[in-house]
């Protein structure tokens, strides 16, 4: 039943992102969705805010081993969260990549109330366009066709001995080091995918 329910809310993900939908956060707390309509970066976004629950944040970090002189990448960052646990559980730079604005203003202000601001910060950015040559670790929650898109470019652009960890989705036949399943708060299990980069790809 967990299994079917999972299937069920990763094909509701996946159903949301097709008909280009937006998640954007209501003044009362609720998540609405709207559609790419009038702004610019409706355009571009690619895929809707999902949070991954903490404690598959803390999983995902851990499985990638971040450590002192790591510096993490987190695409499509929403609320900060990951961003926000890797510069205050491990002490390193982190950057998470948005487009909507909303989360922008959201994980810029939960990052300076963590008082992280010297580690910590959000880039609004299209997540394609990103150079990811600085990064040594980069985590994402995305989608497979967008993980597809990345493929090239991460194998191209990390350096040899970058990790990366998906929460959900593979990257097809780039066989993952490692998968895990990780138990939510809610009792769904969740797959959590861990690459790492051996060999960079040939220009």
């Amino acid at each position: 039943m967990a299994k079917l329910r999972w299937f069920l809310l990763t094909g509701l993900f996946a159903f949301l992102v097709t008909a280009w939908p937006v998640l954007d956060p209501a003044r009362d707390g609720r998540r609405v969705v709207t559609y790419a309509q009038e702004k610019d970066w409706e355009t571009k976004k690619i895929v809707p805010f999902v949070p991954t629950p903490q404690g598959v944040v803390d999983r995902m970090l851990e499985l990638a081993e971040v450590k002192k002189g790591d510096v993490v990448y987190d695409l499509g960052s929403g609320d900060g969260r990951i961003v926000i646990t890797a510069a205050r559980k491990y002490g390193v730079r982190a950057v998470g990549f948005e487009i909507d604005p909303d989360l922008i203003k959201e994980s810029r202000e939960n990052i300076r109330k963590a008082g992280l601001e010297h580690l910590a910060e959000i880039r609004q950015q299209d997540i394609l366009t990103v150079d990811l040559s600085p990064a040594t670790v980069l985590t994402m929650y995305l989608l497979p066709s967008v993980n597809m898109q990345l493929r090239p470019k991460v194998q191209k652009e990390l350096r040899p001995g970058a990790r990366i960890v998906s929460h959900a989705f593979d990257m097809e036949d780039w066989k993952a080091d490692r998968v895990e399943q990780v138990k939510d708060p809610g009792g769904f299990s969740r797959t959590v995918y861990l690459w790492r980069i051996r060999d960079r790809a040939p220009r």
